[in-house]
């Protein structure tokens, strides 16, 4: 379940699309999409939900619960705006099923494992960090999780926090993320706190790479990815492209740390894109000092029409 704060992606119930649906701002959980299709490639069931869907407020998620019974149900969120939130509806679903396992994962758990435990012990775990690998050990050893690594739980009434598991260098080993089985047609366009919209078609988001290597103070991400950034091969970003164009994808907005990062790598990315006639439109984020100025040229013939840029301190 994506959970979120309604106050950042809710807009008024008149203000419907031509489809007749309520218009929302935000960008498809990524996140959820991607462990969606890990489980279902290690050959789990899974069901998604986005609280930002008005189709499915907190009494359908829950009342699916209590119909479909599963084994976990995963809570990710983003932050202290959401944390909220994420509470509300655990307690809701705990009050509805004694038996279920519920787990946090997200940026805001996973650098507050101990605090959110004991603030919520409806939850029995919080992940933290990336979810991929994680999910699926915790799912083999959901009884007795004391070899989990990066999960924080409970043992005879003490916290108890795993030692941390190693960083994920290979990215390509994952699945591209299940976009379709999770409803994204009231998604309307980027959020409310981006002052852009970046295309009219249908839209969706992208992840080439994780973290960024400065250490700004007021950034979670040097906490988060330990410093390191990894990255997709430009294949298997092209990979991706050129399937999300077959579903009839329009538009992506890469939800990089710092795509800016690797001028090489961009180059070559670019330069898959075209070779495989993609049309896709796409949007990026990277810092202002960036090194990779000299390309956007070419990012622009490879159809990249929006670049955000952080100001740093």
């Amino acid at each position: 379940i994506h959970v979120r704060d309604p106050q950042f992606y809710a807009l008024p119930s008149r203000t419907r699309a031509r489809n007749g649906k309520i218009r929302v701002m935000g960008f498809p959980p990524i996140g959820i999409m991607s462990l969606s299709a890990v489980l279902k490639r290690a050959g789990h069931e899974c069901v998604m939900f986005d609280q930002a869907n008005p189709e499915t407020p907190d009494g359908v998620i829950i009342e699916e619960i209590q119909r479909r019974q599963p084994a976990l149900v995963g809570l990710s969120f983003l932050s202290t705006t959401s944390y909220p939130y994420a509470k509300i509806l655990a307690r809701q679903i705990r009050a509805a099923n004694s038996q279920v396992k519920l787990a946090f994962g997200g940026v805001f758990a996973s650098l507050n494992a101990p605090l959110v435990k004991l603030q919520c012990p409806e939850v029995d775990f919080v992940c933290r960090g990336d979810g991929e690998q994680l999910i699926l050990d915790l799912l083999e050893q959901l009884d007795d999780p004391a070899e989990v690594a990066s999960l924080t739980w409970a043992k005879d009434g003490q916290i108890v926090n795993n030692p941390n598991r190693k960083t994920e260098r290979n990215l390509d080993q994952w699945p591209f993320p299940d976009r379709e089985s999770l409803p994204l047609d009231f998604v309307e366009s980027m959020p409310l706190d981006v002052p852009a919209v970046l295309s009219l078609d249908r839209f969706t988001t992208m992840q080439t790479s994780r973290g960024c290597p400065w250490s700004c103070v007021f950034c979670d991400i040097p906490i988060f990815n330990e410093g390191k950034w990894r990255s997709r091969s430009p294949q298997h970003v092209v990979e991706e492209f050129k399937h999300l164009q077959e579903l009839g994808y329009g538009a992506v907005y890469f939800v990089d740390d710092h795509f800016l990062l690797q001028p090489k790598r961009i180059e070559a990315i670019c330069k898959g894109l075209n070779d495989r006639g993609i049309e896709i439109q796409w949007g990026c984020e990277g810092r202002v000092d960036s090194v990779a100025q000299h390309l956007f040229p070419a990012m622009a013939k490879a159809h990249c029409r929006t670049l955000m840029f952080g100001i740093e301190s």
